[in-house]
C-alpha cells in the first residue's frame, strides 16, 4: 500500500461507525458521537444540551428500555471533564455508556464545568451527581440540592482532580505515630 493512503485509513479508523444506540438517537434527531467501547459496551458522547432528551428517549423507549441508571461518575481527563453515565435494561439486557465532555479550555479558571442534571426526572442521579460534584467538581445545573456529600461542607478543592493538592494533617503527615 502506498504512503498516500495511510492518512485516509487513519482518519477512517478515528471515526467509529454509530452503534445501535447511536443510530436510535440519530433517528430521533439527537446527535451523538461513537467512542471506543468500554469493556465491550457501546459508548457514545453527547453534547450537554442534548443529554436530557437523549436520556429520556433511551429510558422511555419500549424497544431500547435503558431504564436503570447504574451510575453517574466524573473523570478529570487530560483535556476534558467527563460526566459518565452507565445505563442498563433489565428487559433486554442491554447496556450503554454515555459521556458528556466539557473541554477544560472552555471552563474559566475560577469556575466549575457545567453539565445538566438528570436528578429532576431520574431520581437515581441525585446522590451520584452530588458525589461527582464533591470529588471531581462538576456542577450539575438544575440539581435540586447540589452540595458536598462525602467531604465536609467547607472542604477546599475536589480530591479526584488532577491538580488537587492534599493538605498535610495529622493523618497524612508521615508521622510514625499517625494511623497509617
Amino acid at each position: 500500500m502506498s504512503e498516500g493512503h495511510e492518512p485516509e485509513k487513519a482518519e477512517a479508523k478515528d471515526e467509529l461507525k454509530a452503534g445501535p444506540f447511536g443510530q436510535f438517537l440519530e433517528e430521533h434527531g439527537i446527535p451523538s458521537r461513537r467512542l471506543p467501547d468500554s469493556c465491550g459496551v457501546e459508548t457514545i458522547e453527547l453534547d450537554g444540551k442534548h443529554l436530557e432528551a437523549a436520556m429520556k428517549r433511551l429510558r422511555n423507549s419500549h424497544e431500547i428500555a435503558l431504564n436503570f441508571l447504574v451510575s453517574v461518575a466524573g473523570v478529570d481527563s487530560p483535556e476534558t471533564y467527563d460526566s459518565v453515565y452507565h445505563l442498563w435494561s433489565y428487559s433486554n439486557l442491554n447496556e450503554l455508556v454515555v459521556k458528556v465532555r466539557v473541554p477544560k479550555a472552555s471552563v474559566p479558571e475560577d469556575r466549575l464545568p457545567l453539565v445538566p442534571s438528570l436528578a429532576p426526572f431520574w431520581p437515581a442521579a441525585n446522590w451520584h451527581e452530588r458525589e461527582t460534584y464533591d470529588l471531581v467538581g462538576i456542577r450539575y445545573v438544575g440539581h435540586p440540592y447540589l452540595r458536598r456529600i462525602l467531604n465536609p461542607w467547607d472542604w477546599e478543592g475536589h480530591p479526584l482532580r488532577r491538580d488537587y493538592k492534599q493538605l498535610v494533617d495529622a493523618l497524612n503527615d508521615k508521622n510514625q505515630f499517625s494511623m497509617r
